[in-house]
């Protein structure tokens, strides 16, 4: 009853803003999704030792999730919840998309409506700069998939001098990453100032090699002394040098950031665009003696052992930054902490635009705003991801969670799951050392998590089952 009355009033209040906001049908919709940039790294977020002006400056401009989560730890099937609002197993991406012969039909279902075409079919112009990793089939590429404009690559790229996708022409462009990209945001946004936009920049850092920046970037941060994780059998220096390294990916990052947030200020439409900042997946640098996204290798002494052959969903490698800047709509330098997922992000945008679903369509996501007005500080609502690993192993996962409750539970294994799942209390195990899957005194919790994701699987016809 408490959860009907709670999705009953939320409605209500979404309504109610919705009819008092600003003309939702002039709002300019940016949207900025980094590769790997882990939650932690970021001032905003509480790293003393990043180097991030411009983000940090953003997020006081704007609300801040604290507990938003990737709906998958690695690039792909993250990427396509983004887009779809769906979860990957429902939009036919396990793992990361590779580029070799047993990829080149695989990818994202062309069945998917994804926010970008909902937006072109009313009038927005739509662009896609950087990263898209969705598959490589012609039926495929972004400009079949609702974007007017198209600068990027596939699966990796060079940091210097890349080869890239041009609206179609495939040629090398001299620069850096982090440069060249701005360079085509910026005339992306020149040309379309007068239009009703959606950009999204899909930025190659702070992938690796995190040292292949320009001499700026690890100048800025060659005074830090990072705080490292201390795990026994990893090489601390070893493990700072590398770390440091990261930094410097993250300067040029944020400094990319700051110059495209300054081109809306110097045309004039920096108070009717949106800004949406949602990294796909987060990072392991040391952290339970691994390294890696959600497919990790372990670090012994100052090597990676096994590079990415296990898989994990540590929050260290699902949570990501997500900040909204809505100029006139909501609190300036709030936080939320309510637990969301990127496949919120989906109806979200919709609400922004004043659009409805598509009819006959449907997804997971659900409506952001009430968190983002303020209106609704919690939510019963459970968050699930999944990671189906199958590059470099064999491996499912599935997670939930629940408040500060949250249980990873693998399929397809013989062993009794009691000795191979894992449960946490994250208010006071946020860290996630202490698995609590056997303790006596959580039973009756493992049990009623393991309900709610179970019916959550079914629901959604998880081939995990």
């Amino acid at each position: 009853m408490k959860k009907i009355l709670f999705i009953f009033l939320t409605n209500i209040f979404c309504n109610i803003f919705i009819q008092n906001s600003m003309a939702f049908d002039n709002w300019n919709i940016l949207t900025i999704v980094p590769d790997d940039h882990s939650r932690r790294t970021m001032g905003a977020y509480g790293d003393t030792q990043a180097i991030t002006p411009n983000l940090d400056h953003f997020a006081s401009e704007g609300v801040r999730f604290n507990n938003a989560y990737a709906a998958a730890p690695v690039c792909s099937p993250s990427r396509a919840s983004f887009w779809s609002g769906k979860y990957p197993s429902q939009v036919g991406v396990n793992d990361f998309l590779m580029l070799n012969d047993k990829y080149l039909d695989r990818g994202m279902d062309t069945s998917a409506v994804l926010w970008p075409e909902v937006l072109k079919k009313n009038g927005y112009k739509t662009g896609l700069i950087g990263k898209w990793h969705l598959g490589v089939a012609e039926k495929r590429h972004p400009l079949n998939r609702g974007f007017d404009y198209f600068v990027g690559y596939e699966q990796d790229s060079k940091a210097f001098d890349p080869l890239l996708n041009v609206n179609g022409d495939i040629r090398e462009v001299k620069g850096h990453t982090s440069n060249i990209f701005v360079k085509y945001a910026k005339d992306f946004l020149n040309k379309n100032k007068d239009n009703k936009f959606s950009l999204t920049l899909m930025f190659r850092e702070p992938q690796r090699p995190w040292n292949s920046v320009p001499q700026k970037d690890l100048d800025a941060v060659a005074h830090i002394d990072p705080l490292v994780p201390g795990t026994q059998g990893v090489d601390i220096e070893w493990l700072k040098g590398i770390t440091r390294n990261n930094y410097a990916a993250v300067h040029a990052l944020d400094r990319a950031i700051g110059e495209v947030l300054e081109e809306l200020e110097r045309l004039g439409i920096a108070d009717k665009t949106i800004v949406i900042y949602a990294g796909d997946h987060g990072m392991l640098i040391g952290h339970h003696g691994y390294f890696g996204r959600g497919a990790v290798g372990a670090i012994a002494g100052n090597k990676v052992v096994g590079s990415e052959n296990t898989a994990n969903l540590y929050d260290e490698a699902i949570k990501i930054p997500m900040i909204v800047r809505w100029p006139g709509e909501v609190i300036k330098n709030s936080v939320v902490e309510a637990v969301v997922s990127n496949v919120d992000i989906y109806p979200t945008i919709l609400t922004m635009a004043g659009l409805d679903l598509p009819s006959g369509q449907e997804i997971e996501g659900r409506d952001l705003i009430p968190f983002l007005k303020g209106v609704i500080e919690d939510d019963p609502k459970p968050v699930f991801a999944q990671y189906n690993m199958e590059n470099f192993g064999i491996a499912k996962l599935r997670m939930i969670r629940v408040g500060n409750w949250k249980m990873v539970k693998r399929f397809g294994l013989s062993a009794n799951s009691i000795l191979v799942d894992e449960l946490y209390d994250l208010n006071s195990d946020p860290s996630e050392n202490n698995n609590l899957i056997s303790h006596p005194d959580h039973q009756t919790r493992r049990l009623e998590l393991n309900m709610d994701l179970q019916n959550w699987m079914i629901k959604i016809k998880d081939p995990a089952l």
